[in-house]
């Protein structure tokens, strides 16, 4: 395993969604998203994704180059079509209309249907986050991409469902917890499955509904399932998610059924509040400090060494990796370049790859 520079892979990475259609924006936004992933330690949402869309795209599973259709628009409102395109530049372009309506309204509720693969959900919030606002978000997988099991059950009928929620900080910083319903991304589980490794016990099924640690017995025929993260609460969780951001935006709950169900669709279900319009921004910050005082100051279980609040984790290593690069494995980095290829890049091999290193 590699370490890679962020910006030259950012750069390669782009190019490679350009050399497939994407125009130069497209080809930027999602390009930069998905190294971002990385940078935060999100592998199962970075790069890892490149030859997935690609393969998706080929299928008729992502339309390239897609605007938004805004189906209603008020002063707190918002209701957005992506029209099948590239999830991160429609969550993008709707993201910040709806962040304009906040900053003007105090709050903004945002739903997006038939959006493609939206990426690390965290993102977004850290978006609307460093513009002083604080995000709710839900999102759902409908048709293509159900992967848990409900409580009690054997086999796929949800997708892994994610919450992230975005406080905004003093100094552009923040705080934002971004998890999925699943106690493990489906990501994560191609990632041990690169890297050859078992996962730990209790997080997926076989398909004949029997508890596994091995990543490939999860892609075999029949497929495997992911349990719900909390049991019974966990599971719940995600049902209701499934209806916010599923039924309530239009784009469908998870459900093989569903008329687009052979895409790749996510729809999300947001809301978006400017703290200003609740409270002084002195309280805002104040109140904050003094709960990450309080709860930071707890004395430390064995062999803990810092508590840490939603977010750091990720901050942590964005700051490690900025310095040292991104760790790739060897079939993240043989797919990248069967990719390249794949769409017209002339001499990307193993050589052409080194030039990437950090």
């Amino acid at each position: 395993m590699n370490n890679y520079n962020h910006k030259k892979l950012e750069k390669f990475v782009a190019n490679i969604f350009l050399h497939s259609g994407s125009n130069e924006q497209e080809s930027k936004i999602v390009g930069d998203h998905l190294v971002d992933s990385n940078l935060v330690g999100h592998d199962s949402h970075g790069v890892i994704r490149v030859s997935k869309y690609i393969e998706w795209l080929n299928q008729d599973k992502i339309k390239l180059n897609q605007s938004i259709t805004i189906l209603k628009e008020e002063d707190h409102f918002l209701h957005i079509d992506g029209n099948f395109g590239y999830g991160q530049p429609i969550a993008k372009y709707s993201l910040d209309i709806a962040i304009k309506k906040t900053k003007e309204k105090g709050h903004c509720i945002l739903a997006m249907k038939n959006l493609g693969h939206i990426g690390r959900v965290g993102a977004w919030s850290e978006l609307a986050a460093t513009n002083d606002c604080v995000s709710i978000m839900f999102v759902n997988t409908s048709g293509f991409g159900i992967l848990m099991a409900p409580h009690g059950g054997t086999d796929r009928r949800l997708s892994a469902n994610p919450i992230a929620i975005g406080i905004p900080m003093e100094n552009s910083d923040y705080l934002v917890l971004d998890m999925a319903t699943s106690v493990v991304a489906e990501g994560k589980i191609q990632v041990a499955k690169n890297t050859k490794t078992k996962l730990a016990d209790g997080l997926i099924l076989d398909g004949y509904g029997n508890p596994t640690n091995d990543p490939e017995v999860f892609y075999s025929k029949p497929v495997g399932s992911i349990l719900p993260f909390g049991g019974h609460k966990g599971f719940g969780l995600a049902f209701m998610i499934d209806i916010l951001s599923g039924t309530l935006t239009g784009g469908n709950s998870s459900h093989p059924d569903n008329p687009n169900s052979h895409a790749v669709i996510n729809n999300t279900f947001a809301i978006i509040i400017d703290t200003k319009k609740t409270v002084s921004d002195s309280y805002f910050q104040n109140d904050i400090n003094r709960l990450i005082n309080w709860v930071k100051a707890s004395p430390k279980a064995k062999e803990v060494e810092e508590i840490l609040l939603p977010g750091e984790v990720e901050k942590n290593i964005k700051k490690q990796r900025l310095s040292k690069g991104i760790p790739l494995d060897d079939q993240t980095i043989k797919d990248l370049i069967n990719t390249a290829n794949f769409v017209g890049m002339k001499n990307v091999d193993e050589n052409f790859m080194k030039g990437l290193l950090a």
